[in-house]
C-alpha cells in the first residue's frame, strides 16, 4: 500500500508530461539566392504556420538562431516539442550523411562534439518520449558505401552514426532519417509520399548514384533509451507537422518499384559496358 502511495505522484507527473501542450516545428535555413524548389516548400510551410496554431515554421541562419526562436515559443506557450523537422539538403558528393541548420553542418564527424552541439542540447528540456525528431536531408540515415568521386574517396556514409549521435542528445525521443532521397514534392504536409521517390535529371542515373536507388524510400528510426535502430516504412508529415509513418513503404507502390528497377538496370548495364571497355 505504501509503495502504491509513493508511486502515485510519479504517475501523475508522467501523465501530465504526456498530456502537456505539444508544438511542432519545421526548421529551414536561409537561402543564398532564389531556388524554386526550396521556395515552393517554404511557401507550403508558411501557409501551414498561418493556419495551424501549434505548428511553427522557423527560418534561421544558424543553430543558435533556430534554438532561440524555438525556445522562445515553447516558453511563451508553456509547451513541449511534439515533432521537430530539420529541412535540409544532403550533399552526396561529400561522401557522408549530414544535415544543416543554417550555416551549421552536423554529421558523424561532429555530432558527439559538445562544442558543436551545445545549442541543440538547449532543446532537451522540451523533448521526451513523446517527441519525434526528423533529419529531413537526403541520405541522412544512409548506411551504404559511397562509391567515391573527384570530391571524396569511397567510404561508408555513416548516417546511422549521425542518428545515434542525435539520439544521445535527445535520449528519450525517436530519431528519423532516410537512407535515400527526401523529395520535396507537392503536398509536403498532406501525410502522403511527398518525402519519398526519386529526383528528375540525367545526372541521377549515373552509376555513382546506384546505392541511393537501391535504398529508395527506405527510412530508419532510432531511440537511444531502447538502443534500437529499426527499418520503417516511408515517413510523412501531416497538416500540423506531426511526423507519421506510412502504412506502406514507397517501394510497395508499383510505380515506385518500376522506376527503381528501370534505373538500376540502366546503371548496371552502363557499369558492365565500362568494365568491358576497360578490359
Amino acid at each position: 500500500m505504501k509503495k502504491s502511495f509513493l508511486l502515485l505522484p510519479l504517475l501523475i507527473s508522467l501523465t501530465a508530461t504526456a498530456q502537456q501542450s505539444r508544438h511542432n516545428f519545421y526548421v529551414s535555413g536561409r537561402d543564398n539566392g532564389f531556388h524554386f524548389s526550396s521556395f515552393f516548400v517554404k511557401a507550403q510551410a508558411w501557409v501551414h504556420d498561418v493556419s495551424a496554431k501549434k505548428f511553427h515554421f522557423i527560418i534561421a541562419s544558424s543553430d543558435e538562431e533556430a534554438v532561440e526562436k524555438i525556445t522562445r515559443i515553447l516558453n511563451n506557450k508553456h509547451a513541449m516539442i511534439g515533432s521537430l523537422w530539420f529541412d535540409s539538403h544532403g550533399l552526396y558528393k561529400q561522401g557522408y550523411s549530414s544535415f544543416h541548420i543554417g550555416n551549421n553542418e552536423f554529421s558523424y564527424k561532429n555530432i558527439t562534439d559538445s562544442s558543436a552541439t551545445k545549442y541543440l542540447y538547449q532543446l532537451t528540456p522540451y523533448c521526451d518520449a513523446n517527441t519525434n525528431i526528423g533529419i529531413g536531408s537526403c541520405y541522412g540515415g544512409a548506411t551504404f558505401y559511397f562509391p567515391g568521386n573527384e570530391h571524396a574517396p569511397a567510404g561508408r556514409m555513416n548516417g546511422d552514426s549521425l542518428m545515434i549521435g542525435i539520439g544521445k542528445i535527445f535520449i528519450a525521443s525517436n530519431i528519423y532519417a532516410s537512407e535515400s532521397w527526401v523529395m520535396n514534392k507537392p503536398g509536403v504536409f498532406a501525410d502522403n509520399f511527398a518525402f519519398a521517390g526519386y529526383p528528375w535529371g540525367n545526372k541521377y542515373k549515373q552509376p555513382v548514384w546506384a546505392p541511393v536507388w537501391n535504398y529508395l524510400g527506405n527510412w530508419k528510426r532510432y531511440n537511444h533509451n531502447t538502443g534500437q535502430m529499426q527499418n520503417i516504412n516511408t515517413v510523412a508529415l501531416d497538416k500540423t507537422g506531426n511526423i507519421n509513418i506510412r502504412n506502406r513503404n514507397y517501394l510497395e507502390l508499383e510505380k515506385g518499384k518500376r522506376k527503381q528497377q528501370k534505373n538500376i538496370s540502366k546503371m548496371t548495364a552502363s557499369i558492365n559496358n565500362e568494365n568491358v571497355n576497360t578490359n
